[in-house]
């Protein structure tokens, strides 16, 4: 809930969890106070009953598709890249419909409610922490070549900088500021577990496993465009994609590094542009050696994961299915916790 001056006000992660089929078309049946709702984007539609905007709003956790009613006295424009006051309505067919009394820029929030804006806009919580983890992550790996490649990219004074930045995806996994570097780290972490268990473990690279799995999407640096946190495709994002663009930010670095063994930059690149596992998932090769297997095994687990925890977050809390799941294709059991 967001501290007002005089009331708790709803986000839509807290709407979408606390809805029931008796509160269907029901106005603000949280408080019977309106929501705030980060504004993702926000087009202008001339429809046969008059104006409205098809909006992708959301919080923090979650974000939906809604219209934007703009007929009502007192109803504004809603604003991209803004944070709304608005009432709100859940509809079993239509879905969620808004209609926007203010819209806040990101410091008039912090203003109104400070701490606010962790709860509305999709950042991770503790980047530094995480920029740490990182940090030591990169310290552990032994081979000189794969650590100065990690530090040369990653590192204080790294020329990726924009890695912190970044989300993993446009919405269906770790897709916040700072989501590439959590997607990466745990990926990295995955791979680690199955390092320490495998029978294989003799014969399995860790440090090309701990850098595969750091750099494996370091193209999305250059994919996603972060403006008002929408994160659409870059054209460079949609001419090549992040495999291509992580080839070239590779290669570009590992020029740099003297006496780089061609046979470990094969390696790694092998690892990268396979970790789709599947040609028809637009990888140009399939895993063939055991680091690239591993990759590309624990980057499906946490995407899915990640995936599966963002859908149960915007479930009502009487459910045990999530709504529809277009990565899955399916509804989501999520049990009765």
């Amino acid at each position: 809930m967001i501290r007002g001056k005089q009331d708790d006000y709803p986000t839509l992660s807290e709407i979408l969890q606390s809805y029931n089929v008796l509160q269907n078309k029901v106005e603000n049946f949280i408080n019977m106070r309106p929501g705030f709702f980060f504004v993702f984007s926000a087009e202008r539609i001339e429809g046969s009953r008059g104006p409205y905007y098809a909006c992708t709003v959301g919080d923090s956790k979650s974000r939906v598709e809604s219209k934007a009613w703009i007929g009502d006295s007192g109803v504004i424009e809603p604003r991209a890249g803004h944070i709304a006051l608005a009432d709100y309505m859940r509809d079993e067919k239509y879905g969620l419909s808004i209609k926007v009394k203010r819209n806040f820029t990101l410091d008039e929030m912090e203003a109104y409610s400070a701490g606010s804006t962790t709860q509305l806009i999709p950042v991770v919580r503790d980047i530094a922490a995480l920029r740490s983890e990182i940090q030591r992550l990169i310290e552990s790996v032994k081979n000189g070549f794969l650590r100065e490649l990690l530090e040369g990219l990653l590192g204080e004074n790294g020329s990726c900088r924009e890695f912190f930045d970044s989300p993993a995806a446009k919405t269906y996994h770790h897709a916040l500021i700072g989501g590439l570097a959590g997607h990466s780290f745990q990926v990295a972490r995955y791979a680690l577990g199955i390092y320490d268990l495998s029978p294989s473990r003799e014969s399995i690279d860790r440090d090309m496993l701990v850098t595969a799995a750091l750099l494996h999407d370091i193209g999305k640096v250059k994919t996603y465009s972060t403006d008002d946190y929408a994160f659409e495709y870059t054209d460079r994002g949609q001419l090549e994609d992040h495999i291509a663009i992580g080839v070239r930010i590779l290669e570009r670095e590992i020029v740099k590094i003297d006496g780089f063994p061609e046979t470990l930059a094969s390696e790694l690149i092998h690892a990268v542009i396979s970790h789709h596992g599947e040609l028809q998932y637009g990888s140009p090769v399939t895993p063939k050696t055991r680091e690239a297997f591993i990759l590309s095994l624990c980057d499906n687990l946490d995407a899915w994961l990640d995936h599966f925890e963002s859908q149960a977050a915007a479930t009502p809390e009487d459910s045990s299915w999530t709504e529809y799941s277009r990565m899955f294709q399916s509804r989501l059991y999520r049990g009765n916790h």
